[in-house]
């Protein structure tokens, strides 16, 4: 796997965290690869931080370690933290009691793993816009932009990106402007986005709203004028999205009021599902969408040419 970049360009910081789960054996049976932290996370990371050369990082002090190790310290932004500092933390024993309220919900999410072996990865990815916030207050490298990366998406055996006619080869062209840029898929006609649980249509019944002018525009792309975006058939990648360094707090304020609504109607979800609800209510003023089919090349979405629809 060759990825190129030229790390001379000062304009983009790439943001990610890793941590080592606790229950690490219960988390690598929550994707369909084994993901396991010391031979598929740690390389990952390395071949992350040696392709970029500027990255924003929270993590645990064994990642940490491992950075100074392979000497690539000089080249990460670094917050080293116990997943216990995560910004949710405080919220874990709610979540949790609110994951097992789900259950009577039929869904992806709790059908085959219970709320305990969810609760952390998700206190983790729901971190994300933090993460992008932090990178753009503390800006190390004093970049114009800030992209999320998955620290496993370097790895060798990562198929969604780097095999089966996957698109990105490491070149950044898009400059969203106070926006972010990010990838949804058309799901082609199946009757929900398969990221999507039951429960979220379930929730909706009791917090859908008029839809904005915004997102019903992007639905009539695609012949579907009066469906309701949670009803629409998209799904969200969400292993990737640029934004420029105005745009980061915005976000990050904009997620967490959206979670916030959310989880006081009764969901704890992924960051996608939350990514969705945003979509739905949007003004118009918040997101670039690129059009991807399944999750080969999102990355490519995220980073090339100009976006299929201004939300």
């Amino acid at each position: 796997m060759k990825i190129t970049y030229d790390k001379k360009r000062k304009d983009i910081t790439f943001c990610t965290m890793l941590f080592k789960m606790p229950a690490q054996g219960s988390f690598n049976t929550l994707k369909r690869m084994d993901r396991g932290f010391e031979n598929f996370y740690l390389p990952s990371l390395k071949r992350l931080i040696e392709t970029f050369g500027r990255v924003a990082l929270w993590c645990d002090q064994e990642t940490a370690d491992y950075i100074k190790q392979v000497g690539l310290a000089k080249n990460v932004s670094m917050h080293v933290m116990n997943m216990s500092d995560l910004p949710h933390w405080s919220e874990r024993g709610e979540w949790l009691k609110i994951l097992h309220q789900m259950k009577k919900y039929r869904g992806n999410l709790l059908r085959r793993k219970t709320p305990e072996q969810w609760i952390d990865y998700l206190m983790m990815i729901n971190a994300k816009p933090a993460i992008l916030d932090w990178a753009a207050t503390t800006n190390k490298f004093k970049t114009d932009y800030f992209m999320w990366i998955d620290a496993g998406a370097l790895n060798s055996n990562y198929n969604g990106v780097w095999h089966g006619g996957g698109r990105w080869r490491g070149g950044v062209y898009a400059r969203p402007k106070s926006r972010v840029r990010i990838s949804i898929q058309p799901t082609m006609g199946r009757a929900r986005p398969r990221g999507v649980p039951r429960f979220v249509y379930d929730i909706y019944r009791k917090i859908s709203g008029p839809i904005s002018d915004a997102t019903r525009e992007t639905l009539v792309r695609q012949n579907m004028r009066d469906i309701a975006m949670i009803n629409a058939d998209y799904d969200v990648p969400a292993c990737a999205m640029i934004m420029d360094a105005d745009t980061t707090h915005r976000f990050y304020e904009r997620y967490e009021h959206t979670r916030i609504f959310m989880k006081r109607h009764g969901l704890v979800s992924t960051e996608q599902a939350v990514f969705l609800t945003m979509m739905k209510f949007d003004s118009g003023d918040m997101f670039e969408l690129m059009y991807v089919r399944g999750y080969v090349g999102v990355y490519g979405a995220v980073a090339d040419k100009n976006p299929d629809y201004i939300l």
